[in-house]
This record gives structure tokens, C-alpha cells and sequence, in this order.
């Protein structure tokens, strides 16, 4: 006699298997949403699952916060359910989608800040005039690193995790390994930032092998994510940008998001559909959904009230160019 309780644990078990390699095969590492996802395996054979089918009531019982669970990891567990039924919902199954609205999320009350273009060239002024640094090679290496982050988009982590061999100045393209999200990628580079990331190679890097630090203090050491934000906040200070401390801002981190909304504002120019753009924006920067690049969407219309949708051929990347500011 066949136990059709265990029938349908398997058979979601095997769907939970297709799904996390459908999604590794994306470049995802995705080790532990799996987790997350066998332990929804593990809550169906305590339901006592009878059918080819995830009830709301299952899965809001799933989704519920658990007693002493934070708010973050209930988040990323409704996340990671939500993935999974909006996947097999597109199969075919029958699979009650949570809703994002029921999730409990730390309320954010941080606005980005988003640089002015002419802020921005002010930044890279007051970056070229840094004075040498004996152990930090301070005045060669933060002109590039600046205008990599403003001009890729990266995270500060993904830049200073950067090694010699992940950067491929012959085509221009970084490559990104274990990101957030355990995610991988490639990042093609505008031709100006190419340039001046070969000027820098040549300056920096004559004696170094493929695994030295792209970004390496002298000694050959890993730059400190501290020391680069101790750095901006003085850079912010010779730029006439008033840096408002911790929580306020401006942070380091709205240089990502300045690379967004100024990518998006290009685009629109050149007449591509916004929403057309939006999935290649999102998998250049490393987003986990388009969601998560949508925001951009909206804060981009906010500055730029100009802007008017065209339906039109796509280009395939829009990247700002960062050419070196020249100072008196």
C-alpha cells in the first residue's frame, strides 16, 4: 500500500531539487536559500500534506513569525517560499503565493542620496588632489576606486575583493565572485574606466600575480572597508558636501545607487522602455529581483520629471563614463 503523505513530500522534494538547480544554473550559489527551502520540506511532513497542492492555509501557516525568529531571517524564509511557488506556479502547479506584504521587514528610514553630476565631478576633483599616503597608496589607488564604484555600480566589498585575474583589461569586463547572494557575474566596463584602470595596472601592479589584491595596500594587504569610508568622508568634506555622520549620509554606498539612477536616465534618453531595462540593470548590479531594482525606477521619474517611456530597441549595457577630471 503506497503512503500518499510521502508521495507528495517526495514529489515536492524533487520540484525543491529542480528549482534550486534551475536557479544555480542562473549563477546563483543559492546553499542557503536550499536550506531554507528543505526545511519547508521538513514543515510538509508535520502538516500532513495530502494532495498536489500548496493551500494558503499551508502556506501562510509556513510563513508566520516564528517566537524569537528576527525579522530578517522571517524575511528570507518568506522570500525563499515565495521564489519557490512563484516557480512552480509558472510549471503549472497549483501553489499559494505568499504575499510580500505580509513579511515583516526592519523599517527602513534611510533615503539614498543621490549625487548631482556636478557633485560627482567635484568628487573626482577633490579625489585626484589626494596627497601620497607611505602605506596606503592612497593618491593612485582611490581615483580608480571611486570611479569604479560610481561607474560599475559595485558594492564596496565586490571592488575590494577584487584580485588581478578578476580583472580582464584586454575586454574590459570585471568578474565577480561570491558576491551577495552567492551570486557570480560579469561586469563589462566603459571604455574610459578601461583606460584608466590600465594606466593604474601599469602605475600599481608590475610586479604583482593573479591573486594580489587589485586594490592592495603596499604591503600587499586587502584595503579595510573602514579605511575607504574614513577616506570618502574626507573626500565628501574637500568636495563641499556636507557628510550629515552615521545613518544620515551621504554614504559610500549611494554611489551604487547613483550608478542606478543615472544608467536609468541614459537609457531613457536613448529611448529604451524603462521597464525593458530594468532586468538587465538588475542582473548587472547583482540583484536578487527586479523588485529590488524597481525602487530605481521610481526615484529616477522623481528627479528626472522629464522623462517620457519610448518603446524601442534595447541596448544591451549603458554605463557612465568617468573620464579623469583635470585640476589646475
Amino acid at each position: 500500500m503506497v503512503n500518499f503523505d510521502n508521495e507528495n513530500i517526495t514529489f515536492y522534494k524533487n520540484l525543491v531539487m529542480q528549482f534550486v538547480s534551475y536557479k544555480q544554473a542562473q549563477g546563483y550559489k543559492y546553499m542557503a536559500n536550499a536550506e531554507s527551502l528543505r526545511r519547508f520540506i521538513k514543515f510538509l511532513t508535520e502538516f500532513g500534506l495530502t494532495e498536489h497542492k500548496l493551500s494558503k492555509e499551508l502556506v501562510e501557516a509556513y510563513s508566520s513569525k516564528h517566537a524569537g525568529e528576527t525579522p530578517k531571517n522571517h524575511s528570507n524564509r518568506v522570500s525563499d517560499l515565495r521564489q519557490f511557488t512563484l516557480y512552480l506556479n509558472e510549471l503549472g502547479y497549483e501553489a499559494y503565493i505568499p504575499s510580500v506584504s505580509k513579511v515583516t521587514k526592519r523599517s527602513l528610514s534611510f533615503v539614498p542620496y543621490i549625487f548631482t553630476h556636478n557633485e560627482i565631478a567635484r568628487i573626482f576633483r577633490s579625489v585626484d588632489r589626494l596627497k601620497p599616503n607611505p602605506r596606503y597608496n592612497s593618491a593612485i589607488v582611490y581615483p580608480v576606486l571611486i570611479r569604479m564604484l560610481y561607474g560599475c555600480g559595485l558594492r564596496i566589498s565586490e571592488a575590494l575583493n577584487l584580485k588581478v585575474e578578476d580583472v580582464d583589461l584586454v575586454n574590459g569586463v570585471l568578474t565577480i565572485k561570491k558576491s551577495k547572494f552567492d551570486k557570480d557575474r560579469l561586469i563589462p566596463m566603459s571604455v574610459s574606466l578601461n583606460s584608466i584602470c590600465k594606466r593604474f595596472y601599469r602605475q600599481i601592479h608590475k610586479n604583482s600575480i593573479g591573486s594580489d589584491y587589485f586594490f592592495k595596500n603596499k604591503d600587499g594587504s586587502q584595503r579595510g572597508i573602514k579605511t575607504v569610508y574614513d577616506q570618502f568622508h574626507e573626500i565628501l568634506w574637500t568636495s563641499g558636501i556636507s557628510y550629515g555622520g552615521r545613518g544620515i549620509g551621504p554614504r559610500l554606498h549611494d554611489l551604487r545607487h547613483v550608478f542606478c539612477c543615472h544608467s536609468l536616465k541614459i537609457l531613457s534618453d536613448k529611448g529604451v522602455d524603462l521597464y525593458c531595462a530594468l532586468p538587465v540593470l538588475s542582473t548587472y548590479v547583482g540583484h536578487n529581483s527586479i523588485t529590488a531594482t524597481e525602487k530605481y525606477l521610481r526615484l529616477t521619474e522623481e528627479l528626472y520629471p522629464d522623462i517620457i517611456r519610448r518603446m524601442n530597441n534595447a541596448t544591451s549595457y549603458v554605463y557612465p563614463e568617468v573620464y579623469k577630471v583635470e585640476t589646475n
